[in-house]
Parts: C-alpha cells; sequence; structure tokens
C-alpha cells in the first residue's frame, strides 16, 4: 500500500508540472509561464497549466520547469537533421535571435548552378565529355589536367566541357595554358547555338604556343551559356591542358565611397573629414542630413560642404537608415525625407547638389511581431516606389544584403525603382566577396543600373552559434521542435531529456564568431591590399560603381 501510495504521489506530482504549450490571443494570454509572440500577435505560453480558456493547448511530454525560451520559426520553414542558432555572444541564458536550416540536397537533384569563378582552373570542377561518331577520341581527365588524344578523321570530334556554372555578364577572356601536337579549335555555345549543334569559335590552341587568351564570342548569348567545345584537327593529335580559366578585362576605374554616420563629421569638422578623403582616395561620401519634415534642415552648411567637396573631387550623397521605414505607418514620414533632398537640390546651385539620396532599410532587422515576414518583400517594394516618386527624378540607391541575391521579384521589383544598389558583401574572403558580389553586377548590366560593392571595416559585436542534431532513439536532447496549431516551434531546455512530444535535438557544438568572417576590422592593412585587385575584376562589369567602405573611419 505505501509503495502504490508513493507511486500515485508521484504521477499526481508529475502530471502537475507537465507542460503545455498553449497558443492564444494576445488578450486573453496568461503572463505567468515562458511567452513568445508570433506575428499576427498571436502568443504562445509554455506553462504547466493542462487548458487555459480560448487557447489551443499541446502538451510537451516534459516538466514545464525545464522550458527555457520559445522560438517560432517562419512558416515554410522545416528542420531537418541539423538546426543552427544565433545569438549574443556572452549572454546568459542565451536567447536566440535567428537561425538557419541547412537543408540536404534531393537524390538526384542537379547541383545548383553558380558563378564561373574568375582566375580559377576551371578543369577542377569541369565535367569534359567527348563526341564524335567516328570514336576517334580519348581524353584523360586527373586533377585539374586534360589530355586529349585523336585520331585522325574527317568528321568533326573533340570534348564537351561544361559545369555548374553560369556565365558572368562581364567583359571576359578564355586563358589558357596547354602544350599541343596540332591545332585544336575551341569554341563556345549557348543554348540556342547548342540547340542547332553549332557553336561560336574563339580561336585555336597552336601547336606552336604554350598559352593563349581569347576573348569571348560577341554572339555569345552569356546568360545562356551552355559549354566550352574543345575541336580535335583531322590530322593526328594530342593536348595536354594544363590550365583553363575566365580573366575579366578591366574597364573604368570607380571611386570609392564611405559612410560617414556621424553627422558632426560634415558639420563641424568639414576640413578633417575632406583631408581624410582624399588620403583615402574616398570619391564619394555618404553622410546623414537633418531634416525638418520634408526640408533639410540646415540648407546653407550642406551647401557649404557639398561645394568644399565638389571643389576637392568628392561626391556627397544623403543617407537615410532605419528599418522601420518599411513599415506602412512610417510611409508618409519616409517619402517626407526624400521629398526633402529632392527640393533641396532643384533649389541648389549645380556645385551643391547632392548626387543622389540613398536608403538603408533593412526590414528582416525587425521583430517579427511588428512585420510579418511575408510581408517584408512586399512592403518594401511599397516602399521603394513611394521613394521614387517623391524623389522626382533625383538618383535614388538602395542599401541591400548580398543574401537578396536569390530574391527575383524583390530585384525585379527594384529594377523599376532603384537607380542602383549597395550591396552588403560583408565577408572578408575574397573568394567570397566576388561570388556574392557576381549576381548583383550582372542584375545591374541586365537592367542598366549602378551597383556598388560594400566591404566591412567596423567593429562587429560577437555572436555565438549553436549547432543542434537531431538525437537518435535513446539519446537525451535540450533542444525540443514541437508544434502549436500550424506552427512550428523550437523549445529550449534547461536540461537535456530522453523523452518529449516532438522531436528532440541535442546541442553538437557551439562556437563564437568574432566577425572575422565578415569584417576587416582586425586586419585592414588586408583590406587596403585586397582592394586595388577586387576593383579591377569588378571593373569588367559596365555595372560597377565603385567599392564602398563601412566602418572605414
Amino acid at each position: 500500500m505505501k509503495r502504490l501510495l508513493a507511486a500515485l504521489a508521484i504521477l499526481m506530482s508529475s502530471s502537475a508540472h507537465a507542460g503545455t504549450l498553449h497558443l492564444c490571443p494576445a488578450a486573453g494570454a496568461p503572463q505567468d509561464g515562458v511567452r513568445a509572440t508570433l506575428p499576427d500577435g498571436t502568443v504562445l505560453v509554455a506553462n504547466a497549466a493542462p487548458q487555459l480558456p480560448g487557447c489551443r493547448a499541446t502538451g510537451l511530454g516534459l516538466d514545464a520547469a525545464l522550458v527555457d525560451s520559445l522560438y517560432p520559426l517562419p512558416a515554410g520553414d522545416t528542420p531537418a537533421r541539423t538546426i543552427l542558432l544565433y545569438g549574443a555572444a556572452g549572454k546568459v541564458p542565451f536567447r536566440p535571435a535567428n537561425h538557419d536550416l541547412p537543408q540536404p540536397d534531393r537524390p538526384g537533384t542537379a547541383p545548383k548552378r553558380h558563378s564561373m569563378p574568375l582566375h580559377a582552373n576551371l578543369l577542377k570542377e569541369a565535367r569534359v565529355r567527348p563526341f564524335g561518331i567516328e570514336e576517334r577520341v580519348r581524353i584523360e581527365h586527373v586533377d585539374g589536367k586534360l589530355r586529349l588524344v585523336c585520331a585522325p578523321g574527317q568528321r568533326a570530334a573533340g570534348v564537351l566541357i561544361d559545369g555548374p556554372w553560369q556565365l558572368p555578364l562581364a567583359d571576359l577572356r578564355l586563358a589558357a595554358r596547354y602544350s599541343a601536337s596540332g591545332d585544336f579549335a575551341l569554341q563556345a555555345a549557348d543554348d540556342s547555338s547548342a540547340a542547332r549543334e553549332a557553336s561560336y569559335p574563339l580561336g585555336a590552341l597552336a601547336a606552336t604556343g604554350r598559352e593563349t587568351v581569347l576573348a569571348l564570342p560577341a554572339r555569345l548569348e552569356r546568360a545562356d551559356w551552355r559549354q566550352f567545345v574543345l575541336l580535335c584537327p583531322s590530322g593526328a593529335a594530342t593536348l595536354t591542358l594544363e590550365h583553363l580559366a575566365l580573366e575579366p578585362v578591366a574597364g573604368e576605374p570607380q571611386p570609392r565611397a564611405a559612410w560617414i554616420w556621424e553627422r558632426t563629421q560634415w558639420r563641424d569638422a568639414p576640413d578633417a573629414l575632406l583631408a581624410w578623403a582624399g588620403r583615402e582616395k574616398i570619391g564619394e561620401l555618404f553622410i546623414v542630413v537633418p531634416l525638418d519634415g520634408p526640408a533639410v534642415r540646415e540648407r546653407g552648411r550642406l551647401a557649404a560642404f557639398v561645394r568644399r567637396a565638389h571643389r576637392a573631387g568628392i561626391a556627397v550623397t544623403s543617407v537615410e537608415g532605419d528599418p522601420h521605414m518599411v513599415l506602412p505607418a512610417q510611409r508618409a514620414a519616409t517619402v517626407d525625407r526624400a521629398r526633402a533632398y529632392a527640393a533641396y537640390n532643384r533649389a541648389a546651385a549645380p556645385e551643391e547638389r547632392l548626387r543622389a539620396m540613398q536608403f538603408d532599410v533593412e526590414p528582416y532587422l525587425l521583430d517579427d511581431t511588428v512585420l510579418d515576414p511575408a510581408a517584408r518583400e512586399r512592403e518594401y517594394l511599397a516602399m521603394a516606389r513611394a521613394l521614387h516618386a517623391a524623389a522626382a527624378g533625383m538618383p535614388l540607391e538602395f542599401v541591400v544584403p548580398f543574401w537578396w541575391s536569390d530574391k527575383r521579384t524583390l530585384l525585379d521589383g527594384l529594377a523599376a525603382t532603384a537607380d542602383g544598389l549597395a550591396v552588403m558583401d560583408y565577408r572578408t574572403d575574397p573568394d567570397q566577396i566576388v561570388r556574392f558580389a557576381v549576381p548583383f553586377l550582372d542584375w545591374g548590366r541586365l537592367h542598366g543600373k549602378r551597383v556598388r560593392i560594400a566591404l566591412e571595416a567596423g567593429r562587429v559585436a560577437p555572436e555565438l552559434q549553436r549547432r543542434y542534431v537531431r538525437a537518435d532513439a535513446g539519446e537525451a536532447g535540450s533542444l525540443l521542435l514541437a508544434r502549436a496549431g500550424d506552427t512550428q516551434v523550437l523549445v529550449l531546455l534547461r536540461q537535456p531529456v530522453k523523452t518529449a512530444s516532438g522531436t528532440l535535438f541535442l546541442l553538437s557544438g557551439e562556437r563564437t564568431l568574432d566577425g572575422g568572417a565578415t569584417s576587416f576590422y582586425k586586419d585592414r592593412a588586408r583590406l587596403r591590399t585586397l582592394l586595388p585587385g577586387l576593383e579591377r575584376d569588378f571593373s569588367a562589369w559596365p555595372s560597377f560603381g565603385g567599392v564602398a567602405l563601412h566602418g572605414w573611419r
């Protein structure tokens, strides 16, 4: 009897503290328990109450006291095996601010096409296929080198060279390093020519040469590039292709730009600012201009500074930066700011005019409770259209993150309103910088827009990354994927548990991201070394408007 009473007591105690996830309207949500708010204002509450009036309840299958925090996932975000959570480093308890859900490739899925790299040996990643009905071609493709042995024959034969690439819309040449016993023809094909079983000639890899640089054919549709074609001569010959690389042809140099967020720098010490800009080869400054509604507050002071900058060969652009500008309730005030700059320019002498107005509006920084993530793009484009109308012909630029490159609808919408973009390409690895820049430079060429590539040189707050992996049967996890209605919720636990109502994930590691991957703050000398090469490569795009530096002063 004593054992039975003890067991009942334990069961009652356990039941009394069992955790429940409640989905409640904001007005009826309880104040006790761990809470989180959804974009539509609905409140999630985890506590020990089995049911709350007006709320939908889901049992968590664990003690309510173990729940540390709730992190609702946006609609459509479904974790696979790995979950990455990010939050401020050094803060206890850990509170995730954003997330990443790596997804495995589906079986049979073709690799995603990316921009063809510059300077790199394409043969390391290329797919090489022989062709020719006489079957007179033998190939050996190993360690980034291609050896081609051709028997004599009269029919066209050779190899097709392609890969998971898109050809950048820049002024490019194809450089080859090789040895050959005969003359091999190199050609290129796009979708249209390949459908006709034809290609466009680039030039020859001649037996008398060792290196050559060949211009891409003018008729080649870069956006529809299909493959390179290497043709055997009619006689017996061999070719060893050691290196095949895409080389940009440098265009006109473009001035560097820099953001100056402290307005006192141009208002109170203009000579010092302009002298610094001259030493740093800065050709344009983005400055914050005080406004009173639809009017510039200190028109005379601004005009005097712009005149000084003009004499020094430095352009001046106004910059605004607040994610709340995307909100419909802020639309009128935001439009007033554009009207203020346009009115100033209309009244100013040519040497006193701002070159452009720039808006650095980052809607993804808003909490989901302030703006539904599903509405961000729609409201951003609505803001952009309103600003374009208010600018009344004055150049209008927007600052965007590099990871917007996949947002085709958004970028197509901006093409109708923006005169240019400044892309926050905040990485320090030069290969990543180029890879993230190319889609926007291509966008600029397609739409006739000016594109700046922005790099970070300021201090970046450290961030903690936690990596969770799905727990196997019998393993304890400290992260629970639960569901409340149609919303998936990550429930962070104070300690690992082996059983719960949902999918458990265990903490497999954590690391502090100190900003070294995103900012040159700790290695400015390296940035100075990299800049000339990056600028030279980017100038191969007619759309390139120069490098912009954030946090440089």
